[in-house]
């Protein structure tokens, strides 16, 4: 293998693809230079040309300015066109993957045709990174395509962070999309996990990912990922955060905001129809500069008459909807949705809506019914973790002091600390509510992961027959593979370049597979990984000769059986268990914490009150000052804190005493946690052999990434 050193004056590129947002920066920087979001708006190409689309999955590139106006100009304001929201991560696997059904190509399965010089069969999340890349080098970071310029992406190798659970295929597959499409003269595949221990200084930890989607547990002991002891969990992310600070937040604005906001936005309308008239009668001209009276003078315009006021929606409105006064009309859903998304976004980022409480916090509605059972005799607290009790945590936070927030259309509500609390209990509440949530969120990934099987099991069936055909035509024709199917690597054959090695005469011929094979053998390689149980359609010889049941079986390593419903605190402890027993005492003492969704400050007031009383009360958002203001939204290291709380009650139930120790950066680096340990590593000069370059690349295939990449 030959060896790539990047030179004195050359940076070397750190990129990590996420799914809410994409971070890209120069090696050994502390922050990374373009930060922008994954979500972006397109056109689908549905269409079986290529003509004028350069065999494109969309017609045109993303946009990113959808939050706060339509996407397609025209006299309609509701109007978004054929405009989806798309992301290069599945959401349900968190891969950088295409289920078949919503892959559209628009290639023509034409073996005459020329495609050397195109993608092949692209999946659309490749396509896409392919595209916010491109997008990354040339708007953020100012790089050109011109080789003999320093400033030039061919010049710069590329760390590029993945998910550790991500099958080796698709490795291949953006390996492939490096090299072929931006000329890269290096790359090397981090995994996540291991760049946040980098970032902390520690080689051996639990990383506990709070991302956007989902929340992943990885040990790594090491420096290398155990792949046994992952564990995943899609109801505990940021999106779901958001999801319940919406909910919290429909029932305050109807509660307390909901008549003086109607109120509020009646007024603004008619105002806003009398100052058009006004202007109207006071110059005509302006009004209509092209219709005159028989005598040539202006006609005088019509006063305008106040439209018929649609009902006044009682959930919070995004800011575009406050603006469309009277009609209040909603995009279509994926942007109106995402519009309200972002509000709870910044609800949740501000501390205004959702808070972390102590160690035995139970919900509003558990602590009332814990109360009134208390009262009348029947029982105390239903939690056994609870340190506080219950009745103390209903008065502390049910009477604690209250946030306020000024709503898009200006009408001011409070947030109770309690409401916020019950929020962040998404992550550790025992209770029903959110057992049931994690659950029903269990259900619906194993049941969309069942879909993505029966997908790729139809669509590999469906061409069984194409390719024995093809198969015996090569035959035929005296084609052979290639060196490194012949070494016998199962993944060589899933390239888009798909080439064969053909002998004429002494001379090498590349042969290309069309796009529909190749697009079979790549999600013939995933589909291991995302079942979610062995398959059941193997049998036995049993000794009579007779076709016996295949024995029932734990479900395999290769299988997807890393999803879980328990909460983060048990998830650490499930996944140091499930490594070698001298692994797991330092995987249990040593627990990082990174992540943008575990950036969530302290309950309010909550330290005054263990202390002894209920915290005072903050006053209004005009007396707050900047120290009042810091003080209401908590410790920033509230998280981690209560993280730790809860692995060691758990811990402690067969081991008393076990200290457990969780690091996490502050909060303003929490969110780039795995991207400074890429930065770090790809700075460091004992990395520089590392690198995988394009003549590796060119000699080995693909196929080098999963050897030199770990």
């Amino acid at each position: 293998m030959s060896t790539y050193t990047v030179g004195k004056d050359i940076q070397a590129l750190v990129a990590d693809i996420g799914s809410y947002s994409t971070k890209i920066g120069y090696a050994g920087d502390d922050h990374p230079t373009a930060i922008y979001n994954s979500t972006t708006a397109i056109e689908r190409n549905t269409s079986n040309t290529n003509n004028n689309n350069n065999g494109s999955n969309f017609i045109n590139g993303p946009k990113r300015d959808f939050t706060t106006r339509p996407l397609v100009a025209s006299n309609s304001e509701n109007d978004d066109g054929n405009y989806e929201l798309v992301n290069p991560i599945n959401s349900t696997t968190g891969w950088a993957f295409s289920p078949p059904s919503q892959t559209y190509t628009s290639f023509n399965n034409n073996e005459n045709e020329n495609i050397k010089d195109k993608l092949g069969d692209v999946w659309e999340s490749h396509e896409l990174i392919n595209r916010y890349l491109d997008h990354a080098f040339t708007n953020n970071l100012g790089l050109g395509s011109n080789s003999n310029s320093q400033d030039s992406v061919s010049n710069h190798p590329l760390l590029l962070l993945d998910k550790s659970h991500t099958p080796p295929a698709i490795r291949q597959r953006l390996c492939e999309v490096l090299f072929e499409t931006h000329d890269l003269p290096a790359v090397f595949f981090l995994r996540d996990a291991v760049a946040a221990c980098y970032a902390v200084g520690k080689t051996t930890a639990t990383v506990v990912d709070v991302g956007y989607s989902s929340t992943t547990v990885t040990p790594v002991y090491e420096g290398f990922v155990e792949s046994r002891g992952i564990l995943r969990n899609n109801a505990c992310g940021g999106k779901s955060v958001e999801e319940q600070v919406l909910k919290m937040m429909d029932g305050i604005v109807k509660q307390q905001g909901g008549i003086n906001r109607k109120q509020r936005l009646r007024r603004e309308c008619v105002k806003k129809i009398e100052s058009m008239n006004e202007e109207a009668t006071s110059n005509p001209a302006a009004a209509d500069t092209n219709k005159r009276d028989a005598s040539g003078h202006f006609k005088k315009a019509p006063s305008l008459q106040p439209p018929p006021l649609s009902a006044i929606p009682d959930y919070l409105m995004p800011i575009y909807q406050v603006r469309r006064i009277p009609t209040y009309t909603p995009r279509s859903g994926p942007f109106h949705n995402w519009s309200r998304m972002t509000l709870a976004r910044e609800l949740k980022e501000g501390g205004l809506g959702v808070a972390v409480g102590p160690l035995g916090y139970v919900t509003t509605a558990t602590a009332r019914a814990n109360a009134a059972a208390a009262a009348i005799g029947e029982g105390e607290d239903t939690n056994p973790s609870s340190h506080i009790n219950p009745a103390t945590a209903n008065n502390m936070f049910l009477t604690s002091s209250k946030l306020p927030y000024k709503l898009p259309d200006g009408t001011n509500v409070e947030i109770p600390t309690s409401s916020r609390c019950d929020v962040a209990e998404l992550f550790f509440g025992n209770d029903e509510y959110n057992t049931n949530y994690r659950e029903q969120v269990f259900d619906d990934t194993v049941t969309q992961l069942e879909e993505y099987e029966g997908e790729i099991e139809k669509l590999l069936s469906k061409k069984k027959d194409d390719d024995d055909e093809e198969s015996n035509k090569d035959k035929m024709m005296g084609i052979t593979s290639s060196s490194a199917g012949e070494a016998g690597d199962p993944y060589s054959n899933t390239s888009y370049r798909g080439e064969k090695t053909q002998r004429h005469g002494g001379k090498k011929t590349k042969t290309y597979y069309p796009p529909s094979t190749i697009s079979k053998k790549l999600y013939s390689a995933c589909l291991p990984y995302i079942r979610t149980a062995p398959p059941n359609d193997d049998v036995l010889e049993g000794e009579d000769g007779a076709a016996a049941p295949a024995p029932v079986t734990s479900i395999n390593d290769n299988y997807f059986h890393y999803l879980t419903s328990a909460p983060p605190a048990q998830m650490v402890c499930d996944a140091a268990f499930r490594c070698d027993r001298d692994q797991q005492a330092a995987l249990l003492g040593n627990v990082v914490v990174c992540g943008g969704g575990s950036c969530i400050t302290g309950a309010a007031g909550v330290g005054s009150a263990l202390g002894g009383g209920a915290g005072g009360t903050l006053g209004t958002a005009g007396s707050m000052g900047g120290g009042a203001v810091a003080s209401a939204l908590g410790d920033e290291h509230a998280f981690p804190d209560r993280l730790r709380e809860e692995i060691e009650s758990i811990v402690h139930r067969h081991t008393p005493g076990w200290r457990v120790k969780v690091t996490s950066p502050n909060i303003n680096e929490r969110a780039i946690c795995s991207w400074l340990g890429g930065s770090i590593l790809g700075s460091l000069g004992t990395f520089q052999d590392m690198w995988i370059s394009k003549r590796d690349y060119e000699e080995f295939g693909s196929a080098i990434v999963n050897r030199k990449c770990p």
